[in-house]
């Protein structure tokens, strides 16, 4: 295929760049996951107006051709599933596509994932696929707002790909995750218009269905697949409170049934096929986000676990409060910091790493004199009146310890509970840049992320935890591991420290991920909670899903995108080889 004819061709019609640059495509030929794919083409579009031409271009294209086209879309990069590696055009939106809209402040009601436990939503803010959350959130910020579903790499990713993973983080107990707080969007679908796409009752479904566009028409069709499939796609929606496997088609309808929603009761909403879906079925242009207030004063319970026993009733317990988080990390993840200290000195400089390890003397002494403790969870909860959620803590503390009398637990506030989220986020922080550094030089241990992101329900986690620990001990000579995540959702981050350049390690990956996966599915979990499928779990998709569930995937991928433009082979058509294949 002669891509530099291309790239002449796209540059008379496009206002952004267009390069076939070596150093441009190597760039992109690697995120945080596993894998490589070397892509042909990068283009960097400036707007809504170049995704329409790109599309209609490689239709046309392709139209005309044998050989064929397609266009994938990226953001910052910081997927660890591989969502944003293809052949072919790579879409880069964080050049030109990162402006940051309108703030709009007002009382939009309010919403919940969890019971009782709702927020009100403050506002809306519209921003551009390219923009960083960092950003984003300083410009919310300004007006007391916060759109609180981002994920644990907040400081380097950005709005498309959070939207296209259905990003979550350390919120998500109370919050949810990006399809919660996506209000609506804007669209370039395979037709090569923009669309916006949101909530809509059956009126307003069946008077978009009479117009004659391809937006109507897949709208038309995607009810009436949702209709005929109905009780199919009710019974496979993953019980897990977070899931990023599959299209969330079971979300599209938000109504009781098929007859209430045409008696006029709940809506349509095709924003949850762009949701999640890596850019599948259509390129994100604009995002308008809901916000909520942000809740300044907060106040933690840090609770040292060595029964695995305690874990599911420590959830229990909080659940009944209205906390934000309830998080998780283990003694590996301490030992791993320990290990890396030296780059941890580096990073911070050495009086910055003393002070820091100073705050820490009070456990440091806790776990010599009683041992490292097996995990460590992080319980917090926030609110705008300071007494108020320190009651709401001291009312958590009580019951913790009529429930559960001999765990050991205590309560801290302000910048006290602040190094509890600086040790968990540096140490990954710290495996992320060493795994960067061994991956350039081609040697060494780095992070492999391929069961990283499982989701079990936290009443299975007795049994599930010791099972899974038990399933990877006899690869524990190569594969050192953390296990640290969402523990109020049962959501583990599973990250091995791994020599990758060995081939006998990239052999057993999906020896691995089949058991793993195998374990979290009977207990009815998920095989990604936040990640989402890319190459690393697309070919694990049947397995989660069973076939009949994935024929009503593969008609969503051919409703939205019949001509596979759209970053082939995610969600639908990659197989085990091809992990195999593309692994670095």
């Amino acid at each position: 295929m002669n891509y530099e004819n291309i790239k002449q061709n796209l540059s008379k019609i496009l206002e952004g760049d267009v390069t076939i640059d070596n150093a441009e495509l190597t760039s992109h030929s690697t995120d945080w996951s596993l894998f490589k794919i070397m892509p042909d083409m990068v283009v960097y579009p400036k707007h809504a107006q170049d995704l329409e031409q790109l599309v209609s271009f490689v239709n046309d294209y392709n139209n005309n051709s044998h050989e064929k086209l397609s266009l994938t879309a990226r953001a910052a990069g910081s997927g660890m599933s591989g969502g944003s590696l293809n052949h072919s055009i790579i879409v880069d939106v964080t050049k030109y596509m990162n402006a940051i809209g309108e703030v709009t402040i007002g009382d939009f009601g309010s919403q919940s994932v969890r019971g009782n436990f709702s927020y009100p939503i403050t506002g809306y803010a519209t921003v551009e696929p390219g923009s960083k959350y960092i950003p984003f959130e300083e410009q919310t910020m300004e007006h007391n707002m916060l759109m609180p579903t981002f994920p644990a790499s907040r400081k380097l990713c950005a709005i498309g790909g959070m939207v296209a993973n259905n990003g979550a983080g350390e919120k998500s107990l109370k919050y949810g995750q990006n399809k919660d707080f996506v209000q609506s969007l804007k669209v370039i679908l395979a037709d090569g218009n923009e669309y916006t796409l949101e909530p809509m009752n059956y009126d307003q479904l069946r008077k978009l269905i009479s117009k004659k566009h391809f937006y109507a028409q897949i709208a038309g069709e995607m009810y009436e697949l949702v209709k005929k499939n109905f009780d199919l796609i009710q019974s496979k929606k993953p019980t897990t409170s977070k899931n990023s496997a599959g299209y969330l088609i079971w979300d599209a309808l938000q109504a009781k049934s098929i007859e209430d929603f045409e008696n006029g009761n709940g809506f349509f909403d095709m924003t949850k096929l762009i949701v999640g879906a890596q850019g599948t079925t259509g390129i994100i242009s604009e995002v308008t986000y809901k916000l909520t207030e942000h809740e300044d004063k907060e106040e933690m319970i840090v609770s040292f676990v060595n029964d695995i026993h305690q874990l599911p009733k420590i959830v229990e317990v909080l659940k009944k409060h209205d906390l934000d988080t309830i998080e998780l990390y283990d003694d590996n993840t301490f030992k791993i910091g320990v290990k890396f200290f030296a780059d941890f000195i580096k990073d911070k400089g050495f009086f910055q790493a003393i002070k820091y390890s100073v705050r820490f003397l009070p456990e440091f002494w806790m776990a010599i004199t009683g041992g490292v403790p097996k995990f460590v969870v992080l319980a917090e909860s926030a609110d705008n009146d300071a007494e108020k959620v320190h009651q709401e803590v001291l009312a958590e503390f009580e019951d913790l310890k009529k429930e559960i009398p001999d765990l050991k637990s205590f309560v801290v506030k302000g910048k006290e509970s602040q190094k509890y989220w600086d040790f968990r986020h540096d140490s990954f922080k710290l495996l992320t840049e060493h795994s960067m550094k061994t991956r350039k030089e081609g040697s060494g241990t780095r992070t492999a992320p391929f069961i990283d992101d499982i989701a079990v329900n936290p009443e299975h986690l007795p049994e599930y935890i010791p099972r899974l620990v038990e399933m990877l001990e006899p690869y524990k000579g190569e594969f050192m591991y953390t296990i640290a995540g969402h523990l109020g959702n049962g959501n583990f981050h599973i990250i091995p420290l791994v020599d990758m350049n060995k081939q006998q390690n990239k052999d057993h990956i999906v020896e691995i991920s089949e058991k793993v996966y195998d374990l979290a599915l009977e207990y009815n979990g998920s095989i990604t909670a936040e990640h989402n499928d890319g190459i690393v779990r697309t070919p694990f998709l049947p397995q989660m899903f069973g076939e009949d569930m994935m024929t009503v995937f593969k008609k969503i991928k051919d409703i939205m995108d019949p001509h596979n433009i759209f970053n082939p082979g995610k969600k639908i058509g990659m197989t085990k080889e091809d992990i195999h294949k593309y692994l670095a």
